[in-house]
C-alpha cells in the first residue's frame, strides 16, 4: 500500500506512441483548462523505464509547487493532444507538482494531432 503512495507516475513516450501512424492533421486547438489526469505521456522527456527525468528536491520544482500551491498565476503548459489523451511539450514541473498537491486542472496551449 505505502509503495503505491510514493510510485512515480508512468508515462507514454510520444514518439513511441505515433510511430509507424500517418499523420492526417495537426492544429493548433488554442488555450483550455485540462484535467491533469488525462496527461498520459511526454514528448522527449521519458526515460526507459517510462518516468519523467525531473529531480524534485531541486529549487525550481520546490519553487513551482510553491507556486501553485499558493494559486500563483502561472503560464500554460503546452501539450499534444492525441485522441483525447495529453503529451506534455512544456510544462513537465507544473504537471508534476499538480499531480503531487492534487490540483486537478491546468491551462493548456493545446495542439490537436490526428492520424488515420
Amino acid at each position: 500500500m505505502l509503495a503505491s503512495l510514493f510510485r512515480k507516475p508512468r508515462y507514454k513516450s510520444f514518439s513511441n506512441e505515433v510511430d509507424g501512424k500517418k499523420l492526417k492533421s495537426r492544429s493548433y486547438a488554442g488555450t483550455e483548462p485540462i484535467d491533469v489526469n488525462r496527461i498520459v505521456g511526454s514528448v522527449g522527456r521519458c526515460q526507459r523505464d517510462n518516468t519523467l527525468s525531473i529531480d524534485r528536491s531541486s529549487e525550481r520544482y520546490k519553487n513551482v509547487k510553491r507556486l501553485l500551491e499558493d494559486m500563483a498565476h502561472m503560464p500554460p503548459i503546452k501539450v499534444y493532444r492525441v485522441d483525447d489523451e495529453y503529451y506534455i511539450v512544456d510544462g513537465h514541473h507544473r504537471v508534476e507538482a499538480s499531480k503531487e498537491i492534487g490540483k486537478d486542472f491546468l491551462d493548456a496551449e493545446v495542439i490537436e494531432y490526428r492520424y488515420h
